[in-house]
């Protein structure tokens, strides 16, 4: 295997007619890092992906792979392997052939061509398969082919573009801890391009958040959720109750905030400057409030309660109007909370709610 590269994306703009599809967009990802594009469909994710392949050619900006800028280099000549949505096998030849061709087109020996497919197809854990052609493949069997063809040219980055779309739910699962073991195991940089939160928050090492062509945010996964940089990254990703007030006070890493009808709500500073006495939203994620017995929090009444999987999710509507998830750990055998029972609700801590200007 080649060794990592580094790939940075200097201040990438790309314009259709008349509208702006990627917006100053820096990105500097790391040797063997896996970095996840995502966001909405339409943000711009996948024109970055294309513009880091070759397949377009940016309106201004630089991307560099290594120490090399690649912007004059054609998609064969930067060296750069795809897995795509549909993974594209090609349908009349077989596993192993399907694994070569990228090989046999560079004019690799034959000879070579066989170590190189057998390698791959080890890697992948797809040798027993090997004379099998696609139609006899099930979507997860063809997705690792596609990812040993485009890993058995030594690619210096490695991009996929919504490579588990096809797939099943709980073959997804699969496929994402398999794609993560074979991406370490060939020590490659990796980007994958998605609209599944889920999915960039388990496989990456760090997420940018595209939104309207714009970098929202570029963190590791647990600092996208816990502390998101913005309302919408705060929204995007993750489910969240979001509640408006005034800013009261700001005293070192704490804030205070009144809420209508005058409950006030301590919280995490905001990581942007926002004047005391401007309107403000405050955003807690469900499994971060919990039910408390005094006077404080929000007072309301459950509507509904949904056991999901591991956690049940309530709705509660609030003696104001205002409705707000709540998520707790679910106990074998414990039924939800009945519709109509009165509960308070509050944050578990300051540090747990977001701070945002109003829109």
């Amino acid at each position: 295997m080649s060794q990592p590269q580094r790939l940075t994306l200097e201040d990438v703009v790309h314009r259709y007619a008349g509208s702006t599809a990627v917006d100053r967009v820096s990105l500097d990802i790391e040797p063997g890092e896996l970095v996840a594009l995502l966001g909405p469909s339409g943000c711009g994710k996948t024109t970055l992906l294309r513009i880091i392949a070759g397949f377009i050619a940016q309106t201004s900006g630089r991307v560099v792979i290594g120490d090399r800028c690649v912007d004059a280099l054609a998609p064969r000549q930067r060296e750069v392997g795809i897995v795509f949505q549909n993974y594209a096998l090609f349908p009349h030849l077989t596993v192993a052939d399907n694994v070569a061709y990228g090989l046999a087109a560079r004019g690799v020996a034959r000879s070579a061509q066989r170590a190189r497919t057998a390698e791959m197809l080890e890697l992948v854990q797809m040798a027993a398969l090997a004379e099998r052609l696609p139609r006899e493949l099930s979507g997860g069997q063809q997705q690792r082919v596609a990812l040993a063809r485009a890993l058995a040219v030594q690619p210096r980055i490695l991009l996929l573009d919504e490579p588990f779309a096809a797939l099943d739910k709980n073959l997804r699962l699969d496929m994402q801890i398999e794609i993560k073991r074979i991406q370490r195991a060939a020590g490659i940089t990796a980007i994958i391009v998605t609209h599944d939160q889920e999915e960039a928050l388990s496989m990456a090492d760090r997420v940018a958040v595209l939104n309207r062509g714009r970098l929202e945010q570029f963190d590791t996964p647990s600092a996208v959720y816990d502390r998101p940089a913005t309302l919408f990254v705060n929204r995007f990703v993750g489910s969240v109750n979001a509640v408006s007030g005034t800013l009261r006070s700001i005293d070192g890493a704490r804030a205070s905030v009144e809420l209508a009808g005058g409950l006030r709500l301590e919280a995490r500073a905001p990581s942007v400057p926002i004047a005391v006495g401007a309107e403000v939203v405050a955003c807690v994620r469900p499994e971060n409030l919990r039910i408390v017995e005094t006077d404080a929090g929000f007072g309301g009444t459950v509507e509904i309660g949904m056991p999901l999987g591991a956690i049940v999710v309530h709705e509660i509507v609030g003696d104001d109007g205002r409705r707000l998830k709540l998520a707790e750990p679910r106990q074998p055998g414990v039924e939800p909370r009945a519709p109509g029972t009165a509960v308070r609700l509050a944050p578990v801590a300051p540090e747990t709610v977001s701070l945002f200007p109003a829109p």
